[in-house]
């Protein structure tokens, strides 16, 4: 697995896009993420894997070096953003690179913005609103407050800046991916599609603004050509 650490990248000819999120914050991880990697790499072959937080449980180094062997088998490239399990940062960047990712593949633009505080900061938000383009897909770790994700998610005026930036760009953002909530969810504001990736390290069926029980594991996977996503699980 190549380690994307650059803000900004472009590649040509990736074909699958795999979308996930918190793949190593719960102790339990290594008996559940090796499984469903290694089921979506045998389904989609993804060339791309772009990871919107929570790749530790405490952020160390040691579990860093450990999640990545996990990935050392699929050659395919991985690019990450921090999720609240993540800091220190500097523990974070060492290992993964700048804490947001801008990368373009052929038509289609990936921005992935550092919500690993729980907050949307200015300037989180002033880069993202500064690089979004037509086929912008945005990832990152905290959730907005949409109907459903209110118990884990950006509080009120956090929310509403990200809004505000989706507002201002409707028409060029054709998605958002986040994590924090431990299972797979979709929303829509403003006719922008936006996907709780679904639990990895571990999973929970959201219903009703809550977790009501376990769920699959699950990550969404993108293909590039025509620009679909789909939900890939695994009981």
């Amino acid at each position: 697995m190549n380690i994307i650490k650059k803000k900004y990248s472009e590649f040509s000819g990736i074909r699958t896009v795999a979308m996930l999120a918190d793949p190593a914050c719960r102790t339990c991880w290594g008996k559940n993420t090796p499984p469903l990697l290694e089921h979506v790499w045998r389904t989609h072959r993804p060339e791309l894997f772009l990871v919107a937080g929570d790749l530790a449980v405490n952020g160390t180094s040691d579990e860093y070096r450990t999640f990545i062997s996990a990935l050392e088998r699929y050659p395919a490239m991985l690019a990450a953003v921090p999720g609240d399990h993540d800091r220190p940062l500097r523990v974070f960047v060492n290992h993964f690179g700048s804490t947001r990712k801008v990368i373009d593949v052929g038509k289609w633009r990936f921005i992935g913005v550092n919500t690993a505080n729980r907050m949307f900061p200015k300037s989180e938000a002033d880069f993202l609103d500064n690089h979004i383009r037509p086929n912008t897909v945005i990832f990152t770790h905290i959730p907005p407050g949409v109907a459903g994700w209110t118990f884990h998610s950006f509080r009120t005026f956090y929310s509403n800046r990200f809004f505000s930036i989706i507002d201002r760009h409707t028409s060029n953002v054709t998605a958002a991916f986040f994590g924090h909530i431990h299972g797979y969810s979709r929303r829509e504001y403003s006719g922008v599609p936006l996907f709780c990736t679904g639990g990895v390290a571990e999973s929970w069926t959201v219903r009703d603004n809550r977790y009501t029980g376990p769920g699959s594991l699950q990550m969404m996977i993108f293909d590039t050509r025509d620009g679909k996503f789909t939900l890939c699980g695994l009981d």
